[in-house]
């Protein structure tokens, strides 16, 4: 990873990263975001921040007299979620380069703009919201997604490693603006973006809660924390120090006795 990838904000960032979103997506499976999105099948509908275009594909399938965009300012994601769509024969389905902060979309363009796990990589997330009140119709919906206590929550508690893990997550915060309490604050943020009818329900995040032991969560945490490992030398000073974490880290909640608790919510308004 690339200093320039750290500046943009999404640490995660690299060419690997389409496929390990899409095996994280397989963990989560689709129902319960389908479930929330609640779609009817002529709607229109945008995924912002698509990545590999997983979610954008089954909505695709949900809406069958409607259409799905996926969109995302990385091409090699634009990419790879035009490729998987194409392998599948999925026709109204269509991917776009954008950034959330300045959408490539005329005004009341969708029934529903939705998003998970993007707006914690957003710095700017009130004008992202904004955005996408602009491109979704009088009456459509806004839905987000996104975790709250992340890697904050888990027993038995390794206090020291639990230490690391929030020095890690303030320098994040401060340098990138990432933030690991996000889904609390959405619906507050849909409220003040002038929403309407604002609703949020919260269940356990599946990729990120319960025992350990599973191997794709583990292979999960693995990559992220190694793709991550050029912001942990910065945030410990040492390529040691950052190994050590990524290290103790996965052991630690892959142990089939350390519980890890983390809340998804799923916060939605709708444009007046």
């Amino acid at each position: 990873m690339q200093d320039k990838d750290i500046d943009q904000g999404y640490l995660l960032n690299s060419d690997e990263e389409p496929l390990r979103l899409e095996r994280q997506s397989r963990i989560y499976g689709f129902e319960d975001d389908l479930r929330h999105l609640a779609l009817a099948p002529t709607e229109h509908v945008l995924d912002a921040g698509c990545g590999p275009g997983s979610i954008t594909r089954e909505i695709a399938k949900s809406v069958p007299e409607g259409k799905a965009v996926g969109v995302d300012r990385e091409s090699n994601y634009v990419d790879f979620a035009s490729r998987k769509a194409d392998s599948e024969g999925i026709e109204n389905i269509a991917f776009e380069i954008g950034d959330v902060l300045d959408l490539p979309f005329e005004d009341s363009s969708f029934d529903v703009v939705w998003s998970k796990h993007l707006l914690q990589w957003v710095p700017d997330r009130d004008r992202a919201i904004n955005e996408f009140k602009r491109i979704v119709k009088p009456g459509g919906r806004v839905v987000c997604c996104n975790f709250d206590g992340f890697c904050a929550n888990h027993y038995p508690v390794d206090i020291e490693l639990q230490k690391d893990i929030d020095i890690w997550f303030e320098a994040a915060a401060k340098e990138l603006g990432f933030d690991r309490h996000i889904g609390r604050k959405l619906p507050s943020m849909l409220q003040k973006a002038g929403f309407g009818d604002v609703k949020a329900n919260f269940i356990p995040d599946r990729a990120f809660n319960g025992f350990g032991g599973d191997s794709e969560k583990r292979w999960n945490w693995d990559v992220q924390w190694k793709v991550a490992e050029p912001f942990s030398i910065k945030v410990f000073g040492s390529k040691e120090k950052a190994k050590q974490l990524r290290r103790r880290f996965v052991d630690h909640f892959n142990r089939p006795d350390v519980y890890a608790f983390c809340t998804l919510f799923y916060v939605e308004g709708k444009k007046m």
